[in-house]
């Protein structure tokens, strides 16, 4: 698995934006300054000096630091990284060492992006928006599951702010579908994984994937998916919509933290076209069947009256809505 983390001294450029930094008093910082160049980074040389302009659509540590404010925790602190295999494997390994709540492991390009189910999440470079957040929940382990509906709810949100904000022309068609996929005009642009770290240092870690160039979507899948640009028809910010979920899953997980599930659950819920009266397919394993949504459970698993007219709770299966 390939790893390559991004060196401290685009920090160092992006922490100096008026002045650069100068490469001939430090010729050493050269080979990181050319690494950072070639993944995209918009640099500019000037006797000696280097810059980096500040631009809202790159992917920069201090620039995530400084622009997210502590609301459920006092600072974010991110690692980025031009390319690894999967941010939540990452995040994992991080949470069991210690790492603090709120830390944010975040990549350019993954090479073994993980959806759920064992799926895989295809994330090409500077295409989409590849991240994990950890946290330390003091809310019992049955409860964590909302954690999903929190981060959907967030990146609604995020997307609605697009156009409530100007920075598209028009508003997106955004839907929420059972248990961590976000919609745009009915296709797929973007889903949530939840992990555990269990055992010592408990944690749960929130990846987020999302679909934002039209690079993004294989041609292959794109009568299931598409991303946050086409739907648009402009280019889409990328840390500015990452430093906008930021900002609403952090109100979010204050309420998790207080107790408030039944509310995160309803904010869901009026926010998705599925969860009611909906006709779906369940897949679990080999069974798979047709069902009718009818709610959520307490703790966000959805509930589907079958064909024989029982209600059953849905915990962990495929579902898919069935098409008319």
């Amino acid at each position: 698995m390939s790893v390559l983390e991004i060196p401290a001294v685009l920090n160092r450029i992006a922490s100096a934006e008026a002045e650069g930094i100068g490469l001939l008093d430090d010729p050493s910082l050269l080979r990181d300054v050319e690494l950072c160049r070639s993944w995209g980074y918009p640099l500019a040389f000037d006797q000696g000096r280097v810059r980096l302009a500040r631009d809202p659509d790159a992917i920069v540590p201090v620039w995530i630091e400084s622009e997210t404010r502590g609301i459920a925790w006092g600072k974010t602190r991110v690692r980025g990284f031009f390319e690894i295999g999967s941010t939540n494997d990452e995040a994992l390994s991080c949470a069991r060492a210690g790492a603090a709540e709120g830390t944010l492991i975040y990549a350019v390009r993954q090479t073994a992006g993980k959806g759920r189910l064992g799926r895989k999440w295809i994330s090409p470079a500077h295409s989409g928006l590849y991240f994990t957040l950890i946290l330390r929940p003091h809310q019992p382990l049955s409860q964590w599951p909302i954690l999903t509906h929190v981060a959907s709810v967030a990146l609604f949100e995020s997307l609605r702010d697009l156009g409530k904000e100007g920075i598209i022309p028009n508003e997106l068609a955004i839907d929420l579908k059972w248990p961590n996929d976000i919609l745009l005009s009915g296709k797929k642009t973007a889903g949530i994984l939840l992990e555990t770290a269990l055992g010592g240092a408990e944690a749960a870690v929130v990846g987020v994937g999302v679909n934002i160039a039209p690079e993004s979507v294989p041609v292959s899948l794109s009568d299931q998916a598409t991303a946050v640009g086409l739907e648009a028809g402009v280019p889409i910010p990328r840390r500015w919509l990452l430093v906008r979920f930021l900002k609403h899953f952090q109100n979010g997980y204050r309420r998790f933290s207080a107790g408030r599930f039944a509310e995160i659950l309803d904010d869901w819920k009026r926010r998705s076209t599925m969860w009611n009266g909906v006709e779906i397919t369940v897949t679990e394993g080999d069974r798979i069947r047709a069902a009718v949504t009818c709610g959520l459970s307490a703790t966000g698993a959805l509930k589907i009256r079958t064909a024989d007219g029982n209600e059953e709770t849905v915990l962990a299966g495929d579902v898919s809505v069935r098409r008319q």
